[in-house]
């Protein structure tokens, strides 16, 4: 089941958000050994995780957290304007009909789609698909490693990558832009073998 939440709403669901943030330890911490802020040993939550900041979810049936992606509006301060910009000085954007996604996260196991990735990361694609066009994103950008490129294209998704980092410490790195259309839906519903779903959002 897919879910859309926004930071505002962290007292609301206290325990959905705690998963969050403690999968996004889990991964980029402890198995990717990234450089991000823990909190209180258990979470990683940054300057990004503010109050306008949108989180898309995949639950399973019993309502536990499989997947997650947090999205920002490039009008604010995001990471590509951010941390990420010495890496990449010369990709730049800022405008309220482009948003960033960061913090993919996955939990590995669970239920896989004919397309090699799992239930929950082929949901969170479609369900970033629903949210752009339901709120009138034209485009979103990300900074991702070779194997998201790669979940992306199963997935359906080609984001046109703008740079890529060729040497040191972040080879294989890319900034991508991908279009936001109706016919994405299709696309991914085809590339993934999911049947097409609305956004949970939140009450």
């Amino acid at each position: 089941m897919a879910m859309m939440l926004q930071g505002f709403q962290k007292a609301e669901k206290p325990r959905l958000f705690e998963e969050m943030f403690r999968l996004r330890k889990e991964v980029l911490f402890d198995q990717k050994g990234w450089d991000v802020k823990i909190v209180d040993g258990q979470f990683e939550i940054d300057e990004f995780d503010r109050d306008d900041t949108v989180y898309l979810l995949s639950l399973d049936e019993r309502g536990n957290l499989m997947a997650a992606c947090r999205l920002l509006n490039t009008v604010y301060p995001h990471m590509m304007s951010g941390p990420f910009k010495p890496m990449f000085p010369d990709v730049d954007f800022q405008s309220p009909v482009i948003w960033e996604a960061t913090r993919w996260t996955a939990r590995h196991g669970g239920k896989m789609q004919p397309n090699g990735v799992s239930y929950a990361s082929c949901d969170i694609c479609l369900t970033a698909v629903h949210f752009g066009l339901q709120y009138g994103v034209e485009q979103f950008v990300a900074i991702f490693e070779a194997p998201m490129r790669r979940m992306y294209r199963k997935c359906g998704m080609s984001p046109k990558v703008l740079s890529t980092i060729s040497e040191g410490a972040y080879r294989g790195i890319s900034a991508g832009i991908w279009d936001v259309r109706p016919e994405n839906e299709e696309q991914i519903l085809r590339a993934t073998g999911l049947e097409s779903s609305l956004i949970s959002a939140a009450a």
